[in-house]
């Protein structure tokens, strides 16, 4: 029992450590390259780092069992997804006026994010932040952290990775508590109901995609 836990242990950190080295790689390389620009190469190099993390994620997500694509219901998907979208807009109003409200309005983790890929090519930002980080966000947080460690207590394990995905989107200030706050409750609940990450992952990655969408016009 003990070598279980310690063998779960040690695979959740492995995948927490790869996503902090794959965040701060994509958040390093645009200020290490030149004028802020990706050349050619630097765009292979770092799209085959991503996907070479987000293909060691998916092998331990099937060795966990967390993943089967077969029992989807693309529908149900887009309703889901489709709430939790007007959820996560009704939140973002009520965490801008708790920022009017506190005079705390700024969003420091999207604010960062948008000054470090300002010169990213929109294709990279809508791979990595649409697609790739959510999927290893659902891995590490829904379902390494609470699914797999807490077992048993995944009620317990949603709440704890909630709150620690909280604190790895900065979410320190009444405004960024409401929003990052409500859209993790959508992201925990929705794996909650549904007994499938694969729909967690499918209202993350549209919820970042948007997200990349709006601050390509905003």
């Amino acid at each position: 029992m003990f070598k279980q836990v310690m063998k779960k242990i040690g695979v959740i950190f492995l995948a927490l450590t790869l996503l902090i080295l794959d965040l701060t790689l994509s958040r390093a390389l645009p200020l290490l390259t030149q004028d802020g620009k990706f050349s050619l190469v630097e765009q292979i190099g770092y799209g085959v780092w991503a996907l070479g993390s987000l293909a060691i994620f998916i092998v331990i997500a099937y060795r966990f069992k967390l993943l089967s694509l077969k029992e989807i219901n693309w529908r149900r998907l887009v309703a889901i997804a489709s709430l939790n979208l007007v959820i996560f807009f009704l939140g973002d109003l009520l965490g801008y006026f708790v920022g009017q409200l506190t005079h705390n309005a700024a969003m420091e983790h999207q604010d960062t994010l948008k000054k470090i890929f300002i010169h990213v090519p929109t294709y990279l930002q809508f791979a990595v932040v649409g697609f790739i980080i959510p999927v290893m966000e659902e891995i590490v947080f829904r379902g390494l952290l609470a699914k797999v460690l807490f077992g048993k207590y995944f009620k317990i394990g949603l709440v704890i990775s909630s709150l620690f995905f909280m604190a790895g989107h900065s979410a320190f200030t009444p405004q960024t508590i409401v929003i990052y706050g409500i859209v993790s409750a959508g992201y925990a609940v929705t794996y909650y109901k549904t007994k499938h990450i694969e729909y967690s992952m499918g209202v993350h990655i549209l919820n970042n995609s948007i997200s990349v969408l709006l601050s390509l016009f905003v």
